[in-house]
């Protein structure tokens, strides 16, 4: 019980419970053209988010694993 609490609070969290990968965007303004949309421009990087406290790690695609 008192693990629960500290990671609740953030204080010590252990990440066990990591979501699946997602690929890193950014999205690219065109000044030239008047869109309601904006497109999506991949960067190559991919991450994994904590689901217990939300930290962010990045994560190597072809190595399937979190790298620091």
């Amino acid at each position: 019980m008192f693990g629960k609490i500290l990671q609740m609070l953030s204080i010590s969290c252990k990440h066990k419970n990591i979501s699946q990968p997602f690929a890193a965007v950014t999205f690219s303004r065109s000044k030239t053209q008047d869109v309601d949309w904006e497109p999506v421009v991949s960067s190559g990087k991919h991450y994994v988010v904590c689901l217990d406290c939300g930290k962010q790690f990045n994560y190597d695609w072809n190595k399937m694993r979190i790298v620091s």
